[in-house]
């Protein structure tokens, strides 16, 4: 067989290489698809999409969102810059009120006291973060903390005429009086408590803040309060908040706008640090300038271009309209010019949320150089990557759709080619390698276990994308470069490949071969059982072959019994335990039925051809188990007999057809030996030694003439080659004329012949001549071994319808053969074989009488030699029926 592995082997090295570089196509669009640029806020990243590929980078998504992102970085720039500036310069000492500051931050903050501190101090404040700490007092103490709280000018009366707590205010005097009236209805013994939870009712009520109360074993209230830790003091020295409020309600707005300060003005900070090392002059390719009209009429102008600084709007204008792309705004007459895709809608909601610090005098221009003289900033560095990136995509693309589907055609054609080889006719023939003959279940699980590991691997795959186009990515703690990630996306593709490869062709060649089934654990697991149950079955030991089947059904029933009794009474699930026993018992009788019947299927084919159909099969397919194996046997046996009989019957026929032709070439040279022997007995010669070689070649001829006599006739018989001439016939006179012919040489061994019945009419229905020659062979052998000198005893006798002759003589030396062993072919009494005789005359004998419808036994007993013929006896018929008699019995013959 000529399997193509070479070319196999090459076609899967093209497919796999194709597969490398597929996933090397695909690295390269993936790191090549985002760009990162650092910004402000941080680094951010764009995807990059084919369709970009035609289009320059100014008219680009990324080149409009990093304009946005800068003009909403200059407008932020310029709120910060008015934060942290005096005269252009940061101004750490600069006084920031905070419930100003946080006025402008909210759009107003109702808090009637503030606190002044240096910008420094709250910005450094910021780093350190707000820090809170409880405050524990009686309800007491907090209620009058920033002074009694019983004075009347705290409460007014409600419109339903109750006592409420206000924390000051002017009152008229109509509610002073209505307020005096009030507190003096409140028993003098209660009077304090009253008033100290109405003030403690109504700062809960006006405060967020956490305020927790508990009850000490005493019956007081404590108080849980938390405060600002003040780490540094305002421009005045005051260290403590507190100083600066006169109740709690205004401490607690007070202290909500410090800490609103300190996280605004840090984070500002930072901000303030980023932009102006972005948008100081010369430090990139964006150009800006602000000018806003402060309230008190005073033009204020920020930009990164400090000629223009003091230069009119209208130079300005013409500066900034000579870029490619630009932006000039204001507010005031709602003129708005540019080309960069940003809307006056856009600019406006930046400013609206400056709009505090901003205000309608706001004058705004942006423009970007496109030349990008300046290298290093944010748009320099996206147009070097877009430029490299872009118009490389389809390229990288259209590389990777030719590799899949070069992989996909190499593919198909393994795939119809895998398990195929050529015969040295060049014929295709199916072949299965080592792999295709591991369980398909374990196949399948290792399928499972590799598209696990390929997700991970994906996965994987995808966080080394996202970190290399960062450009400062790190696996598993090694620095790596492009060239690394790039050589791991192409082994994952490899092993993904030949993975699939692996399984997809030995799946192909399993169905090509028809083993799935064959090759599968739940069939190694079905083929077990089947041999244990066989084995069991089929055991020669009953107590394995019967008794363990026969326990395992007592099991089960006595199961489905015991699962019904647990289950009774709870629900009908009693009823399935027992149900599957009955099912179980009804399967069980139907094959043990079906046995049966099977088994007498067999004992009816064992008949048949016991009675001779030797040619009767029975139909081992619709047979099972043990039966089967049976019938097989049967058949088996029947064959053999058949064949047995055949090779009898031919070997039979070769034998008689030997002996015809022998005898027949035998006797032509044989009567021209008698003949010429004749013609010199003729001539009387007396000299000896002549005369007696004449007589010895006399004898030998005669002798050897009536062996070949003797074997045709044997052959005859034994092929049933013969025809008889049935007649009626007298068995006793046919003894007595025998007697008449041997009475010579039965003289010459001095034998006396006793005949009793010799007159009994024994008459049968027989062929003369053939009966002669039975006679015949009898008397020569009496003559031949008969001791000298003994009786011969003869017996006629008909009994029953049967004419029955016995001969008995006493033989002349020892008899070591069984009777039967006489009447076979070339058997003779004397067994040196020293006497005249062809060891036929017995066997032709029988085989006569049986031709004849006689029987023919031979017993021994001791030197006793007895021999006696059994026919039946004949009774003249009417004429037809005799004539049908004839026929029957021609027929039979």
């Amino acid at each position: 067989m000529r399997r193509p592995t070479l070319k196999r082997l090459m076609l899967g090295l093209v497919q796999q290489t194709a597969a490398l570089l597929l996933l090397v196509a695909i690295a390269a669009v993936l790191f090549n698809s985002y760009l990162a640029v650092d910004t402000a806020d941080g680094t951010k990243v764009y995807e990059l999409s084919p369709l970009d590929a035609e289009t320059q980078f100014e008219d680009s998504v990324i080149f409009h969102d990093l304009f946005q992102s800068s003009v909403s970085d200059i407008i932020q720039l310029m709120v910060i810059k008015g934060q942290m500036e005096t005269n252009g310069s940061f101004d750490p000492h600069k006084h920031v009120d905070i419930t100003e500051f946080a006025s402008g931050k909210t759009g107003g903050a109702d808090c009637p006291v503030t606190a002044v501190y240096e910008l420094e101090d709250l910005i450094k404040w910021g780093k350190y973060g707000a820090e809170y700490t409880d405050r524990i007092m009686s309800m007491s103490d907090f209620v009058n903390y920033f002074g009694p709280i019983d004075l009347e000018s705290n409460f007014r009366v409600d419109a339903d005429g109750q006592l409420v707590f206000v924390a000051g205010g002017e009152q008229t005097e109509e509610q002073k009086e209505a307020v005096a009236q009030a507190i003096e209805a409140i028993p003098e013994s209660q009077r304090t408590d009253r008033l100290e939870d109405l003030a403690f009712t109504y700062i809960v009520k006006e405060s967020v803040q956490d305020i927790r109360v508990s009850r000490e074993d005493d019956g007081t209230l404590t108080v849980y309060f938390p405060m600002l830790v003040n780490r540094y003091a305002t421009v005045d020295g005051e260290k403590q908040l507190t100083a600066c409020a006169d109740n709690w309600i205004e401490y607690i707005a007070l202290q909500s706008n410090l800490e609103m300060t300190i996280q605004t003005l840090s984070a500002n900070y930072e901000q303030y640090q980023n932009c102006n090392d972005l948008y100081k002059e010369d430090a990139g390719n964006l150009k800006y300038v602000v000018r806003m009209m402060t309230t008190d009429g005073v033009s204020r102008t920020y930009t990164n271009v400090s000629e223009f600084e003091n230069s009119s709007d209208n130079d300005i204008t013409d500066y900034f309209s000579e870029y490619r792309r630009y932006l000039i705004y204001y507010p005031d007459s709602l003129e708005f010019t540019g080309n960069t895709g940003m809307t006056e809608g856009q600019i406006y909601q930046y400013l609206k949320e400056y709009g505090y610090v901003h205000p309608d005098m706001t004058h705004i221009w942006i423009a970007v150089d496109t030349n990008y003289p300046v290298e290093g900033d944010s748009f320099y560095n996206a147009n070097v990557v877009f430029q490299r990136i872009v118009p490389n995509i389809w390229y990288l693309i259209g590389g990777g759709i030719l590799l899949a589907v070069l992989w996909l055609l190499v593919g198909i054609y393994l795939t119809v080619t895998a398990g195929v080889a050529y015969d040295e006719e060049d014929e295709p023939v199916l072949y299965l390698n080592g792999i295709d003959h591991v369980w398909i279940e374990f196949m399948a699980l290792l399928l499972v276990v590799f598209i696990y590991g390929g997700r991970i691997g994906y996965d994987y795959l995808m966080n080394v994308a996202n970190k290399v186009y960062l450009s400062h990515s790190e696996i598993q703690g090694r620095e790596i470069t492009r060239l690394t990630a790039y050589g791991v996306f192409a082994l994952y593709g490899f092993c993904v490949s030949m993975g699939i490869n692996v399984f997809w062709y030995s799946l192909i060649r399993r169905i090509k071969s028809h083993n799935m089934w064959s090759d599968s654990f739940l069939h190694w697991i079905v083929t077990s059982f089947g041999k244990a149950v066989h084995f069991v079955v089929s055991h020669r030991n009953s107590a394995i072959s019967s008794l363990i089947p026969y326990n395992l059904f007592l099991l089960v029933n006595l199961a489905g019994i015991f699962g019904a009794y647990l289950l009774r009474g709870k629900s009908a699930l009693w009823v399935l335990p027992a149900l599957g026993a009955i099912v179980l018992d009804g399967i069980v009788g139907v094959l043990r039925f079906k046995q049966k019947a099977e088994q007498i299927d067999i004992v009816e084919g064992i008949r048949r051809i016991r009675d001779g159909e030797v040619d009767y099969k029975l139909d081992v397919e619709s047979l099972h188990g043990d039966n089967r194996e049976m019938a097989d046997a049967v058949n088996n046996i029947g064959e053999g007999i058949r064949k047995a009989v055949s090779t009898s019957m031919k070997d039979e026929q070769m034998k008689s057809d030997l002996i015809t032709n022998v005898s027949h070439d035998i006797k032509t040279p044989l009567t021209s030996i008698i003949n010429y022997v004749d013609l010199l007995k003729r001539l009387k010669i007396t000299e000896e030694p002549a005369r007696s070689y004449i007589e010895v070649l006399d004898s030998k001829s005669q002798r050897l003439k009536q062996l070949t006599d003797d074997l045709v006739e044997a052959s005859k018989i034994s092929s049933g080659n013969i025809v008889l001439n049935l007649e009626q016939l007298n068995l006793t006179e046919l003894l007595n004329q025998a007697v008449g012919e041997f009475s010579d040489r039965m003289e010459e061994k001095k034998l006396q012949v006793i005949f009793d019945g010799n007159d009994v009419a024994g008459m049968i229905y027989a062929d003369s001549r053939r009966m002669w020659r039975i006679i015949e062979n009898l008397f020569q052998n009496i003559c031949k071994y008969a001791l000298e000198g003994t009786r011969v005893y003869l017996e006629m006798q008909v009994k029953d319808g049967r004419v029955i002759a016995s001969l008995k003589n006493i033989s002349d030396r020892p008899m070591n053969l069984k009777g039967e062993e006489l009447s076979e072919r070339f058997i003779r009494g004397d067994a040196s074989r020293t006497t005249e005789g062809s060891g036929l005359g017995l066997y032709i004998a029988k085989n006569l009488t049986k031709a004849q419808h006689g029987e023919f036994q031979i017993q021994l007993d001791g030197d006793l030699f007895k021999i006696i013929l059994d026919f039946p006896e004949y009774h003249k018929p009417e004429e037809p029926a005799t004539e049908q008699l004839k026929e029957t019995v021609s027929k039979e013959v």
